[in-house]
């Protein structure tokens, strides 16, 4: 273009612009925006039919960005509302808060119009009724482009080898997978009669969607199990009952920590989608505060359909939970107190260790006589500190004999007949004994400790999750995010002295976003992601 050409002055007079509206609108005067706007936009394109959905469910501009799609920012015929960044080292980019884009998927045309609402983001996608339809039906082209967005953002088949987790963001775990599958209720020391209560009520659930609907009740249940021992095994063991061989398994669902009503609003609408489920809330007291309390209640007791939900709660401190959690029935029915070990229970749990030394072949002596030795000294012991004892005890011994082998030792340890032997001549017992006592001082001064196979096991679970939270332009098929993850909790990342930008998980990835949660588009039509 000539250099005289570059600025043209447009005599005639101005079109009517939806941003007039949203402008005005935006200044004070109405009380809901998308009603407002929804007239509007139908005013303005009254011969299309019009859909609206949140990005939160469906991610237009994310579909497009991995390229199934385009998405042409319409600058022409509409205004633009938008803030400009600079992204380091060297680039810039933009927030829209308001914005046309001119949509193509495959060989059909839409207009979008994308606008930001506070912290919620909708789409209002406009279409030319096909025969049989009119503009104030639903469009089955619409239809047809939401649900193939919808599918893209789902998790693999059920079958799939893979437990969902969700801390931040839903990821799949290989390694809950393996605890699970290798946990069995064999394994649970506890009350038999309260086993089968546990497991009973549960499958009897997931079999009685017909008596549930002929009674007019909403097919779901909560249970929440308290206290401090047992808890986490047993849930593994529920888990476990529910694969099967044949891919058509009962999902479950583990939720680590939900911090904001976005990642509550997300753990719902992913258990929603993969019903009938099993929806697990570790710690339920760090996820139902102050600040979330309604919200959850809202998306347990509210409109949407929860049918085929089974939640189970933990918590260490039942009496801390809010009544309307504990105490309302609609919500969790059933508490299953899981009290210290008896010295029975204790008992059965080193014979548990001691069939699993047998079967591995572990070349160390364990007589049964130290199995009621055992239980007799863990008085007060939780089955976590039970599970330390014997990890501590067998790492000491491993690490002692790979240092010295003290002949003299092994002597004593194998001389004489079972029956005939003190416990101190067993090597087990001697490291046992002192193991016990450091866990008893441990206990005493009230200090913390995990055992080293869960501390292991959150390693790999951050490995897992970090892994699952690829960089901008990776392939976003082959780590497709979940339904309804678009927008979960909101984090402080910057300080304003240059922007003000937050952290936004948006498909499984840190995705910045601006002051009002608006995403930051970089200059190439890709999101700016966190570098966290």
């Amino acid at each position: 273009m000539h250099h005289t050409e570059a600025y043209t002055l447009v005599s005639t007079a101005s079109q009517h612009q939806t941003f007039d509206d949203y402008a005005h609108v935006k200044s004070g005067k109405s009380y809901d925006l998308n009603v407002y706007l929804q007239a509007a936009l139908r005013r303005q394109y009254p011969e299309l039919a019009l859909t609206v959905t949140p990005s939160s469910n469906v991610n237009l501009l994310a579909f497009a960005f991995a390229g199934h799609a385009t998405a042409t920012l319409d600058i022409i015929d509409e205004s633009v509302l938008r803030t400009r960044y600079f992204i380091a080292p060297s680039s810039l980019g933009e927030s829209r808060t308001f914005a046309k884009y001119l949509y193509q998927w495959g060989e059909e045309f839409f207009i979008v119009y994308i606008v930001q609402m506070y912290y919620v983001q909708m789409q209002y996608i406009f279409k030319e009724p096909s025969e049989g339809e009119t503009v104030m039906s639903s469009n089955g082209k619409t239809d047809e482009l939401v649900k193939t967005i919808g599918k893209w953002q789902i998790p693999p088949p059920l079958g799939d080898k893979w437990v969902y987790v969700f801390d931040g963001y839903w990821f799949r775990s290989k390694a809950l997978y393996e605890q699970v599958k290798n946990a069995s209720w064999d394994d649970v020391i506890l009350n038999e009669r309260m086993k089968k209560r546990i497991t009973g009520l549960m499958h009897k659930f997931f079999d009685s969607r017909d008596i549930y609907k002929n009674l007019g009740v909403p097919w779901k249940r909560g249970v929440i199990f308290h206290a401090g021992n047992g808890k986490t095994i047993s849930i593994k063991a529920l888990m476990n009952s529910l694969f099967k061989s044949d891919g058509l398994s009962i999902p479950s669902l583990y939720v680590k920590s939900a911090t904001s009503t976005y990642s509550i609003r997300s753990i719902f609408q992913q258990a929603r989608y993969m019903s009938p489920c099993l929806l697990i809330f570790e710690d339920i007291d760090t996820v139902v505060t102050n600040s979330t309390r309604s919200y959850f209640f809202n998306e347990v007791d509210g409109l949407e359909n929860n049918d085929g939900i089974f939640m189970v709660a933990s918590t260490n401190h039942l009496d801390k939970l809010d009544k309307g959690l504990s105490s309302r029935p609609s919500r969790f029915d059933r508490k299953y107190l899981f009290p210290l070990p008896s010295e029975e229970e204790r008992t059965l749990y080193c014979q548990f260790w001691r069939r699993r030394l047998k079967e591995r072949k572990v070349e160390i002596e364990f007589p049964m006589k130290i199995c009621p030795a055992a239980a007799l000294i863990t008085d007060g012991f939780s089955f976590a500190y039970l599970q330390e004892a014997f990890v501590a005890t067998l790492l000491a011994i491993a690490g002692r004999r790979a240092e010295v082998f003290d002949e003299e030792e092994d002597e004593i340890a194998g001389g004489g007949k079972d029956g005939d032997r003190d416990l101190d001549d067993y090597e087990l017992w001697r490291e046992m004994k002192r193991t016990i006592q450091a866990l008893r001082d441990d206990m005493e001064n009230k200090a913390e400790r995990s055992s080293i196979q869960e501390e292991t096991f959150a390693k790999t679970l951050a490995e897992e999750r970090n892994a699952q939270a690829p960089a901008a332009g990776a392939d976003s098929e082959s780590k497709a995010p979940f339904a309804g993850q678009s927008q979960t909790s909101l984090q402080r990342a910057d300080d304003w002295s240059g922007q003000k930008l937050e952290a936004q998980q948006v498909q499984g990835r840190a995705l910045r976003v601006d002051y009002q949660g608006a995403p930051i588009i970089c200059e190439d039509n890709a999101f700016v992601y966190s570098s966290e």
